[in-house]
């Protein structure tokens, strides 16, 4: 019979064994450890010492609109084909030199948007074909036709071109004319694509989101500076888009792309002209070749800042009448020299872009209400607005 004590012993000391060479083994990863943290990896830095750059400041603006997710959202690579189907890449020359006996090349885009039964109807950008000795469209990126400007818009930067519709099936060319959205439901974070001749390369599709609603933007012009109202999207435009449609997740213009933001540290931020705001210039310019621009007839109005307000004892921001033209709807109406417009059609207006802005939105023929303090005291008038050839 063997003694018990010896089993017992020995799996204590076993135990005792492998307790210490567990505690070696501990010991010796903490030591490592500390090693590698104290002599390779960096030293954290005090937050107080840290020196902040523009590159770690993030603003963040907040939808307050709870929007569901919506789960049926049509696919890109579905509604690609018939929205590209619309979409024309535009071939320019130019003048250059003394005289003008040069010539340059240029490219942009565009889009089918009407058609009679002769013609297809293209919108693109004013700047796109401004001062060209030749234009040429293409909608498959290898047969080109000849196109001619029908009309534009400098101030609005748009224009329509025709293309004729025997040339297109002579070439073989299928088309189809854009359907349009309504750019007015739009929402910030929106999927939206560019379709357009990037780098005068042929038709290509990027795709982003719509990043900021209501935006004015300046651009400098060579005659003047133009002022726009745009969407932002971070979808890439390049030259040669420009005067190409931005398109929603239906397969529906909702823009067209116009500019972008270049800089050092500027990455995504391109502008589309809103298609409800346009639209209705686009028409103008297919009937008449130009837009007929509504006006109420005041002339050199003063925009009264918060600064201005102040100093003068002003009773709100807006825009100071300082010439009324004679036999105008404002003069009709009965506004006045040194009235103080606040608000047209219920919109709050503090500059004279605002107002501007506000009347391009408008048509003529319609009444507008136009609020304004005359010493002091709120009044309100109906201007039915006029139309004046630009």
């Amino acid at each position: 019979m063997k003694d018990g004590s010896g089993g017992v012993g020995s799996r204590l000391f076993v135990l005792l064994m492998a307790f210490c060479i567990g505690g070696v083994t501990l010991g010796l990863g903490l030591g490592v450890g500390y090693v590698a943290t104290h002599h390779f990896l960096p030293v954290p830095v005090p937050l107080e010492a840290q020196e902040f750059s523009e590159a770690f400041i993030t603003t963040v603006r907040v939808n307050p609109v709870v929007v569901p997710i919506d789960t049926d959202e049509p696919c890109f690579v579905d509604i690609i084909p018939e929205a590209k189907a619309a979409v024309v890449s535009i071939n320019v020359t130019a003048p250059i030199g003394r005289g003008g006996r040069g010539e340059i090349p240029g490219s942009g885009s565009g889009f089918i948007f009407a058609e009679d039964d002769d013609y297809v109807f293209i919108a693109t950008n004013n700047h796109v074909i401004e001062n060209t000795n030749s234009i040429s469209i293409s909608l498959d990126d290898n047969e080109n036709v000849p196109a001619r400007v029908v009309g534009y818009d400098r101030a609005s930067d748009v224009a329509v071109i025709a293309a004729s519709k025997v040339d297109l099936e002579e070439k073989g060319v299928p088309f189809v004319v854009a359907r349009l959205g309504n750019s007015d439901l739009l929402r910030m974070g929106d999927s939206v694509i560019a379709i357009g001749n990037a780098m005068g390369e042929g038709q290509t599709v990027t795709r982003g989101i719509i990043s900021a609603l209501s935006l004015s933007i300046e651009i400098p012009d060579v005659r003047s500076r133009l002022n726009l109202d745009v969407l932002q999207t971070d979808a890439a435009v390049n030259r040669g888009n420009s005067g190409g449609p931005l398109v929603n997740r239906y397969g529906e213009v909702i823009g067209i792309v116009t500019a972008k933001l270049i800089g050092e540290d500027i990455e995504g931020m391109g502008y589309a002209l809103p298609i409800n705001n346009v639209y209705s210039l686009l028409m103008d310019i297919l009937e008449t070749g130009s837009v007929r621009r509504t006006f109420i007839g005041i002339n050199n109005p003063t925009d009264i800042s918060e600064f201005l307000r102040s100093l003068f004892n002003l009773p709100s921001t807006g825009i100071l009448v300082r010439e009324i033209q004679e036999g105008s709807p404002a003069d009709i109406a009965g506004i006045l020299p040194d009235d103080l417009i606040i608000r047209f059609n219920n919109v709050r207006v503090s500059s004279a872009a605002e107002i501007r802005s506000a009347l391009d939105n408008a048509r003529p023929g319609e009444e507008a209400t136009i609020e304004f303090y005359r010493d002091g005291q709120l009044m309100e008038v109906s201007v039915v607005l006029g139309s004046q050839m630009p």
